[in-house]
């Protein structure tokens, strides 16, 4: 195993000390995947994010998370701080490469959480491994008929740099138009930030999952399942209908909250993984 770390200061919510947040590299056959992690004690939780951000998506969430759970969320190949394929992949061989850092931190059984695209390789992951996923928590499962994934391909457009920096303004713009006007300064900017980082790239993982059918995932999950999502996050009508194709999963739709859940509501959030997933 070949991990390196390193450690931030702790942060207090509601007066009761939260987890130190680590962040770190494991060395995988496909080069480095960049992690921040919080917890020594209890279940191990495997956090995916959606595209194209990172595991500052759930940067609010973790200390909390840590208080329970060996929490881990990873930078997705290509995104954040993780080394990027040489090539455009498939959404199962993110899940493989994202495995294989579980593997690498020798963390054998886990809960798996994932939003968006994170949410779809943590279902490939329990298909392929059921036996190594104990609960699974869904936010915005891209579960897309053939019709509509070949409809979301069709309105990506193929990134360019521009010398002037209009490719700048047009990321900065296109995260608020999504986000919507009153999307807090703070999560727009990293958003957009995270973005650019993975420029020219950052579509690589969005053409991978409208090229992936989620529902044979589904179709074959045993393990407890929750979906919980932002009542304004795109998937959240989506999620009512993969809940309904998943046998005894719960549902949870969050008012009055537009999206990026982890981030904007980590104490409701973690409470509800916590609840869910139990001791």
């Amino acid at each position: 195993m070949s991990v390196a770390t390193q450690t931030h200061g702790k942060s207090m919510t509601n007066s009761i000390p939260t987890s130190t947040v680590e962040r770190g590299y494991v060395a995988t056959p496909w080069g480095q995947v960049h992690f921040r992690r919080a917890g020594k004690l209890g279940p191990a939780l495997a956090l995916f994010h959606e595209s194209p951000l990172s595991s500052r998506e759930f940067e609010r969430a973790l200390p909390i998370l840590g208080r329970t759970f060996r929490a881990i969320a990873f930078d997705t190949p290509g995104y954040g701080e993780s080394d990027s394929p040489e090539t455009p992949i498939s959404l199962p061989e993110y899940a493989r490469r994202l495995e294989a850092a579980l593997d690498e931190l020798e963390i054998d059984r886990f809960a798996a959480a994932g939003v968006h695209t994170g949410a779809a390789i943590a279902a490939e992951i329990a298909r392929k491994a059921p036996r190594r996923v104990s609960h699974l928590i869904f936010s915005g499962m891209p579960l897309l008929t053939a019709e509509q994934r070949q409809q979301f391909k069709s309105r990506l457009t193929v990134p360019a740099f521009d010398r002037h920096g209009s490719h700048l303004v047009d990321a900065w713009q296109g995260r608020r138009k999504s986000w919507g006007e009153d999307v807090p300064d703070e999560l727009l900017q990293w958003g957009t930030l995270d973005l650019l980082k993975a420029y020219p790239r950052y579509l690589w993982a969005l053409e991978a999952v409208f090229s992936h059918d989620c529902a044979p995932a589904l179709a074959v999950i045993a393990c407890p399942t929750l979906f919980i999502n932002a009542e304004g996050d795109s998937l959240a009508p989506i999620d009512k209908i993969a809940a309904a194709s998943v046998a005894g999963a719960a549902l949870r739709i969050v008012a009055d909250i537009r999206g990026q859940l982890p981030w904007r509501a980590p104490e409701l959030y973690a409470e509800a993984v916590r609840d869910f997933v139990g001791p």
